[in-house]
């Protein structure tokens, strides 16, 4: 090939690169996810800012209730996942994927709870009846198709959603170090705790009121530097000054209410869910995904290898090897955001 060919050539895959690259980053048109891995395409830069928390909206369902929710890269809406925090938490926590989440293009809507940081209670919500919310948050934003990302205590509600919803509207299900049912958890503090709020949800509401309920900004600092496992600590001590204020943020904005808000979905989650988990079985491989560390303390990867056989062959478990509770959402933030974008593409 003649030299002038070759570099003609040259200038019009160069050219077109940044034509498409351009368009990507308005947004007009996506990319598959493993070209997202080039920073230059994701958006991502070694020289951006820290990522920010962001302000907390208010939406007003058909019930009249009030749900509290924040928005992460709002200009992107191709892709669109829903993070459902733990149990007690709020919005705020989904700030952990915030950083993965502008890398590969996902804008992340992160709805508190009922009972939770500025969501009103709802004394007669199940887990199956918050896909209604959802639902409904969803249509007053606009978003036709999304995923969900539910990570501890929210996963009950992550299952609900994919038993309630359409096929054609969420396209899968990400499950972080997620709660299964109690009947797979040997008999632990955890699993008293759940059956404790079935029977008597008004001494667990004191409980965490007196163990959480009254910390303020250093308490809650000083409970993350001491507590947990060796892992937590350490990535207590690594994480950046906005991270660790969005975490501080959750466990205030959490027990906002008090302890009325956990108790009663402690009580769900050691209850009855409504359904069973061969109701929620995925139709095709990568629908539903599970993350589960082995050294989760509080939920222990034995329930996640139950609930994935009860979930049947065509869903995935993926056991990270040293990671407990806390601290397998930041951990594996990049894998769970991919593979959440790539849910999209199937």
């Amino acid at each position: 090939m003649p030299k002038m060919a070759l570099f003609k050539k040259l200038i019009l895959l160069s050219t077109s690169f940044f034509i498409v690259a351009f368009l990507h980053r308005l947004n007009l048109i996506s990319l598959p996810s493993f070209l997202l891995r080039i920073p230059f395409l994701s958006g991502a830069s070694d020289s951006e800012e820290e990522e920010r928390i962001p302000p907390t909206h208010h939406f007003t369902l058909s019930d009249s209730r009030t749900i509290a929710y924040s928005i992460y890269n709002p200009s992107i809406t191709s892709k669109t996942a829903f993070y459902f925090h733990g149990t007690p938490s709020s919005h705020h926590e989904a700030f952990l994927l915030a950083s993965a989440a502008k890398r590969y293009r996902v804008r992340i809507i992160a709805p508190s709870r009922p009972g939770f940081g500025g969501s009103e209670f709802n004394e007669n919500g199940t887990i199956l009846s918050y896909a209604d919310d959802i639902k409904q948050l969803a249509d007053g934003l606009g978003v036709k198709r999304f995923a969900v990302i539910a990570v501890s205590g929210g996963a009950p509600f992550g299952f609900g959603c994919w038993k309630g919803i359409s096929r054609n509207r969420i396209v899968g299900l990400a499950i972080v170090a997620g709660i299964y049912p109690v009947e797979g958890m040997n008999w632990s503090s955890r699993k008293v705790l759940l059956k404790v709020a079935g029977w008597w949800p008004g001494l667990v509401e004191w409980v965490i009121d007196r163990q959480v309920g009254g910390l303020e900004e250093d308490g809650i600092e000083e409970m993350m530097k001491s507590g947990g496992s060796e892992e937590e600590k350490k990535m207590w001590e690594e994480a950046s000054e906005e991270m660790k204020k969005s975490v501080i943020m959750s466990v205030r904005e959490g027990v906002r209410y008090g302890g009325k808000g956990a108790a009663w979905e402690l009580k769900l989650l050691g209850g009855n869910w409504g359904f069973e988990l061969e109701e929620v079985r995925p139709g095709r491989k990568g629908e539903v995904v599970l993350w589960h560390g082995d050294r989760d303390e509080n939920v222990p990867v034995g329930m996640a290898r139950l609930g994935r056989e009860r979930l049947g062959e065509l869903s995935e478990l993926r056991v990270v090897e040293g990671q407990g509770h806390g601290t397998l959402t930041v951990y594996m933030a990049e894998e769970i955001v991919r593979s959440v974008g790539e849910m999209f593409e199937r």
